[in-house]
């Protein structure tokens, strides 16, 4: 089973880090581990919805996950971007070779430190992705990198997931039931 970190950090965007989250979950494919970036367990959304997470980041290493989900927000970004533990952790995991998928504001992050370099991606109209080739798209796939628009689209962006890391069956029959349909078999 491929595991997942989704890193937090207050002013997170709850829609693109929980309905991502629980789209992730049902496909029976993922560990998922909600990462704080704070000095505690609990983490503010940008909505003041208080979510207790898994794990401090700080105590976490890539050998921890296979997959990195960043979600946006705006004080959510800027509190991972400004955070040493959180780039370093990013940093890493890029490295490493790990999937690294970022949401809405999030894709500067990935934007501002090269990542997204000559890679197709979008984000959050308005927020740098560095020399990204900038798609005019609800959700984008260069490669083993997925990058969402805004949370209007964060479903997609989970199904994107589904598909990239656990194939086309499995995301298939998670939307067979989010629409309450039975899977084709």
């Amino acid at each position: 089973m491929k595991t997942i970190a989704i890193l937090l950090h207050d002013g997170f965007e709850q829609t693109e880090a929980l309905a991502t989250m629980d789209i992730l979950h049902r496909s029976h494919a993922f560990d998922i581990t909600l990462l704080s970036d704070m000095d505690g367990l609990e983490v503010k959304s940008s909505s003041g919805l208080i979510v207790k997470a898994d794990k401090l980041l700080r105590d976490s290493s890539t050998d921890d996950f296979d997959i990195m989900v960043i979600p946006g927000g705006k004080a959510g970004v800027e509190g991972l971007y400004a955070s040493e533990p959180a780039m370093l952790l990013i940093k890493k995991a890029i490295e490493a070779g790990k999937h690294v998928h970022a949401i809405c504001a999030a894709p500067s992050i990935l934007g501002r430190i090269g990542y997204l370099k000559g890679k197709k991606a979008t984000c959050f109209p308005g927020f740098e992705l560095g020399e990204a080739i900038w798609q005019d798209e609800s959700v984008v796939v260069d490669g083993i990198t997925i990058t969402g628009r805004s949370m209007g689209y964060s479903i997609d962006f989970a199904h994107a997931i589904v598909k990239l890391e656990a194939g086309e069956e499995a995301d298939k029959r998670i939307y067979a039931g989010q629409l309450g349909l039975r899977a084709k078999e």
